[in-house]
């Protein structure tokens, strides 16, 4: 009798379990406007669904044991797999022998980097939102230049994304990915548009460059190669710098100072902006802009370790020069 009763509560227990999930994944999908081809396929995605709580809960678990430093949460990447997620991401490997840079970062003479240092207020757009398009290389590239447009001009202007991904299929391959650096001698010569004159759509489209619109060229570009300390040097010194990290592991940050020894500097495969620096409680971190949305991270922004290369952010980084 007794074996029958607990048999019975442990049955009870797990389906208020499975219960709870459901109600979750129904508030999951109203919330991020989610729909599925069919039942089969919206079971799958159940499921994962139910498999990632389960792994956010046991992480947060562990933050709240001080053995974490970083929050998980079920955002609108729950119903996808990491090996989905990271199909998603779509920044391609620079090719540096091809790229002739006329400039590395060199410190100036007499000038020191502060202690910390936040753009945002100045010299970085507001958090956008690449969608399901694979461009995040031309948002870091936008916001790298927008950074160093506004702090010679003083004047934040949100740039086109749309446009490098319609008007540089020559070099990239749009929403199925691009680089960094290698795009910079484009900027310089044709330049980026408004934003508002060129909206984003997170589809390929037919270029519709118009030259009247542009804001803004670039008349040289610095690349920064597996040097932390110099890329630190220059986000404290010249601004918001465009970087290359392995996204694979930041699908569910929430908050707090991301750090996993197994986001490794391989496989580079997102580009997101180094907008400053700073320590909270002795820990040191980055500042880095994702384009995401908002409704990601801590407001659109991720915190990573700093002084330990996390997830390769320092392996692939450039800025331009506005003179």
């Amino acid at each position: 009798m007794i074996r029958f009763l607990l048999v019975s509560l442990l049955v009870v227990a797990v389906s208020a379990s499975v219960l709870d999930h459901a109600a979750q994944f129904q508030e999951f999908k109203l919330k991020h406007g989610k729909t599925y081809k069919n039942q089969v396929e919206e079971t799958r995605r159940f499921n994962i669904y139910k498999s990632n709580l389960e792994s956010i809960a046991a992480h947060n678990a562990r933050y709240e044991q001080g053995l974490e430093t970083y929050t998980l949460a079920a955002n609108k990447f729950a119903d996808m797999t990491r090996q989905e997620f990271s199909a998603k991401l779509a920044l391609q490997k620079a090719t540096k022998p091809k790229l002739n840079i006329t400039r590395t970062f060199k410190m100036p003479k007499g000038v020191e980097a502060p202690a910390s240092v936040d753009w945002r207020s100045n010299a970085v757009t507001p958090v956008k939102n690449q969608g399901n398009c694979g461009s995040c290389w031309a948002f870091s590239l936008t916001g790298s230049t927008e950074g160093a447009y506004a702090l010679k001009y003083g004047n934040v202007v949100a740039l086109s994304e749309q446009q490098l991904v319609d008007c540089t299929t020559d070099l990239n391959f749009g929403c199925d990915g691009g680089y960094l650096e290698d795009n910079f001698p484009y900027i310089s010569k044709k330049g980026l548009q408004s934003e508002s004159s060129y909206p984003y759509e997170g589809v390929d489209g037919k270029c519709r460059y118009d030259e009247s619109n542009v804001v803004t060229r670039v008349d040289d570009y610095v690349a920064i190669y597996e040097d932390e300390e110099a890329l630190q040097n220059a986000v404290g010194t010249v601004g918001p710098v465009s970087i290359a990290i392995n996204a694979d592991f930041i699908q569910f940050y929430d908050s707090g100072i991301f750090h996993m020894a197994i986001c490794y500097i391989f496989g580079l495969n997102h580009g997101v902006l180094a907008v400053g620096y700073g320590s909270e409680n002795g820990e040191d971190y980055w500042i880095i802009k994702n384009s995401w949305g908002a409704d990601w991270g801590e407001n659109g922004y991720i915190r990573f370790k700093r002084g330990v290369n996390e997830c390769g952010m320092a392996e692939d980084t450039v800025y331009p020069i506005i003179n």
